[in-house]
């Protein structure tokens, strides 16, 4: 990739890994042109963060899109109750489509999801990707692209989540790449009211684990773009914040809230 150096402007980027880039479009396999495939993250990401997408759940899928009609199964080994990824934004018909796309794509063509991220990353110098913002890892040679990717990107800092116990292990050889467990075993699931999050963690931390409890949701100043939890921890606890928990008003978030500021600061390189 160093000759990468010499390469000027997004469209000999792309054209550098054989990708067609007209107006801000990528020319697909099948769909024809589409946007580029790392998307915007949200006001709890940050601007410097990008996300990658899939279909969550286990159940079927079906999009007309550009006149095809198509049906395809969600990429989770699971369908949780109340999943963030199946409600709110991720309803709207854009998102479904995009997500729609991408997994599409990444099932039939993952050489070429494989060459348009990298392509991506290198003509915008992404910093920062969240992979499955919504969705999982869901075969081998998946997960075979992701750490091709992040082989290929070793400036860029990559982290998801995995109920897929298959994938947990995928990055370990990279310094750039954390997965972080959503299953924790002896415990369950990484996210939940205050009491649990103690709980969860005190067992953690009792064990020696990497752990770490996220801010966002209860903190309005936390982004992921400038904190590196997930890039360094096995376990990353989520205190629950949705319209049914209120986390503030829970009589042990006090409790929560001294645990969470003597935490070590997760910084992005330092800041």
């Amino acid at each position: 990739y160093q000759k990468l150096n010499s390469v000027k402007g997004k469209k000999a980027v792309y054209a550098f890994f054989g990708i067609e880039y007209v107006d801000g479009k990528i020319l697909s396999p099948f769909f024809g042109f589409i946007k580029p495939l790392l998307k915007k993250g949200n006001s709890k990401t940050g601007a410097r963060v990008k996300t990658w997408s899939i279909l969550p759940g286990t159940g079927k899928f079906t999009a007309m899109i550009d006149g095809k009609q198509l049906c395809i199964n969600g990429t989770c080994n699971c369908d949780c109750i109340g999943c963030y990824a199946k409600s709110g934004f991720y309803k709207t018909s854009d998102v479904i489509r995009s997500n729609f796309i991408n997994t599409y794509l990444s099932r039939n063509y993952t050489n070429f999801v494989k060459r348009a991220i990298i392509a991506q990353i290198y003509a915008d110098k992404i910093e920062m990707v969240r992979i499955h913002a919504a969705g999982d890892f869901f075969s081998s040679k998946y997960i075979d692209m992701w750490k091709e990717i992040v082989n290929a990107c070793e400036n860029t800092s990559f982290w998801t989540y995995t109920k897929n116990s298959a994938a947990e292990t995928a990055f370990d050889d990279f310094s750039n790449a954390n997965i972080v467990k959503s299953i924790i075993p002896g415990i369950g699931i990484n996210f939940g009211h205050c009491d649990y999050i103690i709980d969860a963690y005190n067992k953690l931390m009792a064990a020696g684990e990497r752990v770490y409890i996220c801010r966002c949701g209860i903190d309005d100043n936390q982004h992921c773009e400038n904190c590196a939890g997930c890039s360094k921890n096995k376990y990353v606890l989520f205190v629950e914040h949705s319209t049914d928990y209120k986390a503030k008003q829970d009589p042990m978030y006090n409790t929560l809230a001294e645990i969470i500021e003597k935490q070590p600061k997760q910084l992005v390189n330092g800041i």
